[in-house]
């Protein structure tokens, strides 16, 4: 037999406990459905961030008024590779493949109609380029600039409008194997060359990397932020330039190289399994005025002869090391 205060503090506990298994699943319930809500509006969300894309292929073909030794394609590029290809054929077969990135239908419609290439011819040179709102060549000095914003300007300030979409452009070029290239690149791609064997090389690339395969030819190479790797066909028969800041330098030439390298480095180191020789660094003479004496400046470089040292090789490196093989 209960007394009656037992049987009230059985009740009042049976009640506390059905209270709070209510207000447990009061709450489970609750949670469920913010998760759900959440789950709803970050899907949405996600759904809304999804980038529209598109692709073209854009084609020219294009042709060198004789045939000459003479003879230079010049391509500039700002967002996107360069492939250049030497061939026995006499024209060039330009193929850029446009991709445009934007959030809406308008910014990608408003990227596909921006964005796109040019070529110009003058004397040997023909010139291929980016084709944008923000570019501008000049056929006169063959100079390719380009500016988002016009920064020198200050009136110009009203009139800058961000650029809604995202765009790569990536060349694929043929050539006449025998003619010369002038290539500059500046984000999101590397420059590639094979094959191509005119008087000069010339290939800069600021976040990209080089490379430079069975080539031959006057070569100005530099790539700021990323590695350079050279094989030729034909050593240079010119002073050549090897530029790299971040980077490192590979390059195999033929055995019976011939060069004088001179090499300047902060924290990066060279290799080679030529037999070198260590020389002397070059003095320079400088005059500043009459009334002062004559004045000398030596050389920091390293200097190292390899063979008879006939062709001037100039290494010139930040961080990365130099590797010259045969």
């Amino acid at each position: 037999m209960a007394y009656p205060r037992q049987a009230f503090y059985r009740n009042t506990q049976k009640s506390f406990i059905k209270k709070r298994i209510n207000m447990k699943f009061l709450k489970l319930i609750t949670i469920t459905v913010i998760l759900c809500c959440s789950n709803a509006m970050l899907g949405q969300k996600q759904k809304s961030n999804k980038k529209l894309k598109s692709t073209h292929t854009l084609k020219k073909e294009l042709q060198f008024t004789n045939a000459s030794l003479e003879n230079i394609l010049v391509v500039d590029n700002v967002y996107g590779s360069i492939d250049v290809e030497g061939y026995n054929g006499s024209t060039i077969q330009v193929e850029a493949t446009r991709t445009v990135y934007a959030d809406n239908e308008e910014d990608l419609k408003k990227g596909e109609k921006e964005i796109g290439i040019k070529s110009s011819k003058k004397g040997n040179a023909i010139y291929v380029y980016l084709d944008s709102p923000y570019s501008h060549f000049d056929i006169e000095t063959g100079n390719f600039e380009h500016r988002e914003f016009n920064f020198n300007n200050r009136r110009s300030y009203k009139h800058r409008t961000k650029r809604m979409y995202k765009y790569v452009l990536n060349f694929k070029i043929k050539i006449p194997k025998k003619a010369s290239v002038d290539l500059k690149a500046i984000n999101k791609g590397n420059i590639t060359v094979e094959n191509v064997h005119g008087k000069l090389l010339i290939a800069h690339n600021i976040n990209g990397a080089i490379s430079l395969q069975n080539v031959s030819g006057k070569t100005d190479v530099n790539a700021l932020n990323k590695n350079i790797d050279i094989t030729y066909a034909e050593n240079p028969k010119e002073e050549s330039w090897y530029r790299s800041l971040n980077g490192d330098i590979t390059i195999k030439f033929i055995k019976d190289l011939d060069a004088t390298i001179s090499y300047k480095t902060m924290n990066g180191k060279f290799y080679t399994n030529f037999d070198v020789e260590k020389t002397v660094p070059k003095i320079k003479k400088i005059k500043e005025s009459k009334r002062k004496k004559v004045k000398y400046k030596i050389d920091s470089n390293s200097h190292f002869k390899i063979g008879k040292g006939n062709v001037h090789l100039h290494f010139n490196q930040l961080n990365g090391d130099a590797i010259v093989k045969k």
